[in-house]
């Protein structure tokens, strides 16, 4: 079979999606530490609303990993890392697996020496992995020779999507390394003949998405451009919150896609879209279904559970944020609902340990859930996202500690408040500080996101953050540090005047998953030497907090915090 415009009547701007098989699919190459939600949750909404679609969600980024680990351990797929032969490295990746998943122990995997000894050959391990297979997909999507060995690995790869005979599959991108996966696997699936449709949060902050339905797309392939058909890919996108679009999408019976809210799609030769709507009532959608996944077989010796519980941002000021792209209003579910929902998911799945996924979490909205959840006696343990503001005060976090509360990570970026100023943060840096020393003296966690090299920033005032880090390294128990990026949809890219860039540089072609934009500035430290100078300090950075790896690994990191226990008597108050 060949493509799927039967189905759609992409190019005559109409067509009908009947009733039938739907799988929805979160493709490679992340961590896979945890269970995606997004296609979690479109699941149980598609569910809702289309009772008589039969609706499959499918982890391909997890049966990747196992694959891959599956063809190591086989001979099939031979690797290099760290200087090690193909036959020690299937040995080392093997027990490294094994670690993670806790087979030796909850016990075993608290032990910070082998802990990290484990996560930074998994690191080594799963970038050789990504990259090897991240240059396959490009090759396939140009119809470039392809090693037979990488061609059958892709085609085992999509069967778990195949074995359900889909009328459509549905993308969700959460990152965009992700992307190139997704339309790799995409051309095996419309060589049979089924329809896909790409959705997640990159597509809405790539700088022109609509271009993945063009004619041909470029492609950057071994230092090499060449040119992709986008028709033999795809045939439609989602953009913004896709549970409104992809419902009435599957609920066309002949009617227009311009009717279609957020929907991407050819008509007459060109590519038009519909704008988007959301849900204004949180409440009102089911709690996601998780049912399809194996819980068991992720990366972690507990299993961690996402959970999102409000959209868009609280503040929504930050100068260099694009988060709020993928959501048209900040809308929150009611804490009382919170509260049950995650005790339901405690019970069906046996789980407690729960990741909160919202932008950032307010203290007024926190403080509300801690009382939700100790009244209801929900004995789970959890982590979120937040901004270290005044009202984070000891009695608030003492109390959040008793509901469960065990890590939060903290958008603090910068130490030097003119850097903080010129963000937007709305955060300054001595509070931010004693707000750490209070979470810490509470028994929670603290990592800390770190921002370098934003637009004006200079050495003296990234030292700055270095002494802050100092300062408060005790309250510190890990670090996310990264540059600053000029993105499109970001107040820096809209206004980059205000924002001391004197020149914004297009380039002459951008590769799909190339979402950010070199730029010139008018003074402090230039793009050049912030990658110099962050190189050179990430040594030092990374000897700060428990583990250099859980800035990455954050689940496996809230299961460390969620083992630790405050010692009799409390910290000693300073």
């Amino acid at each position: 079979m060949t493509g799927s415009s039967g189905l759609l009547e992409t190019d005559a701007g109409n067509g009908a999606i009947h009733d039938d098989e739907v799988v929805l699919v979160f493709p490679p190459a992340m961590h896979p530490t945890s269970p995606p939600l997004g296609i979690a949750a479109l699941k149980a909404f598609l569910q809702m609303t289309h009772p008589s679609v039969q609706v499959r969600a499918v982890d391909l980024n997890l049966e990747f990993h196992r694959q891959a680990a599956s063809w190591v351990q086989e001979g099939r797929l031979r690797m290099r890392i760290s200087g090690m032969d193909a036959d020690l490295a299937a040995v080392k990746i093997a027990e490294v697996n094994r670690f993670l998943q806790g087979e030796e122990g909850f016990a075993s995997f608290l032990e910070l020496d082998r802990y990290n000894v484990a996560a930074s050959f998994y690191e080594k391990y799963a970038s050789v992995l990504h990259g090897l297979f991240d240059h396959f997909c490009r090759r396939t999507l140009c119809d470039l020779t392809v090693p037979p060995l990488a061609e059958r690995f892709l085609r085992e790869l999509i069967q778990p999507v195949l074995r359900f005979s889909p009328r459509i599959a549905g993308f969700s991108i959460l990152f965009s390394q992700q992307l190139i996966f997704a339309l790799a696997m995409a051309k095996i699936l419309k060589e049979h003949g089924v329809a896909v449709v790409l959705g997640g949060a990159t597509l809405s902050v790539m700088p022109h998405p609509e271009g993945l339905l063009e004619r041909d797309f470029p492609l950057q392939v071994g230092g090499e451009w060449h040119r992709v058909d986008s028709r033999r890919i795809l045939d439609l996108m989602v953009l913004g919150e896709g549970e409104v679009g992809i419902s009435r999408l599957l609920g066309q019976l002949g009617g227009e896609l311009a009717r279609v809210p957020g929907l991407v799609y050819r008509q007459n030769g060109r590519v038009v879209s519909s704008p988007p709507l959301m849900i204004p009532d949180l409440d009102a959608l089911p709690l996601p279904d998780f049912s399809d996944f194996d819980l068991s077989g992720y990366l972690s010796p507990l299993p961690v559970l996402p959970y999102l519980s409000s959209r868009g941002c609280f503040w929504g000021r930050c100068a260099f944020c694009t988060h709020r792209k993928t959501y048209l209003a900040y809308r929150e579910e009611s804490e009382e609902q919170t509260a049950a929902r995650l005790k339901e998911l405690s019970v069906r799945h046996g789980v407690i340990h729960f990741n909160f996924v919202d932008e950032m979490i307010h203290p007024r909205r926190l403080a509300r859930l801690s009382r939700e959840l100790l009244g209801q006696d929900a004995e789970i343990t959890w982590s979120v996202y937040a901004k270290p503001t005044g009202s984070f005060d000891p009695p608030l976090m003492e109390r959040l500690h008793r509901s469960g509360l065990r890590l939060v990570m903290w958008g603090v970026e910068s130490g030097s408040q003119r850097v903080l100023d010129a963000m937007g943060k709305g955060v300054r840096a001595e509070r931010a500080g004693r707000i750490l020393t209070f979470a810490h003296h509470a028994g929670v966690w603290n990592l800390v996101f770190l921002l370098f090299g934003f637009p004006t920033e200079t050495e003296a005032e990234w030292e700055e953050t270095l002494r802050f880090l100092e300062k408060y390294r005790e309250a510190v128990h890990a670090v996310s540090k990264s540059r600053f990026v000029l993105l499109a949809g970001s107040k820096v890219m809209k206004d980059p005047e205000k924002y001391g860039i004197t020149r914004v540089l297009e380039r002459p072609e951008r590769d799909l998953v190339s979402i950010a934009y070199d730029y010139r500035i008018r003074s402090g430290l230039t793009q050049e030497e912030v990658r110099r100078r962050f190189q050179e300090q990430l040594p030092r950075l990374e000897r700060v907090g428990k583990s250099p790896h859980f800035g990455i690994f954050r689940d496996h990191l809230l299961l460390h915090a969620s083992a630790f226990r405050v010692p009799e008597g409390g910290f000693p108050r300073r």
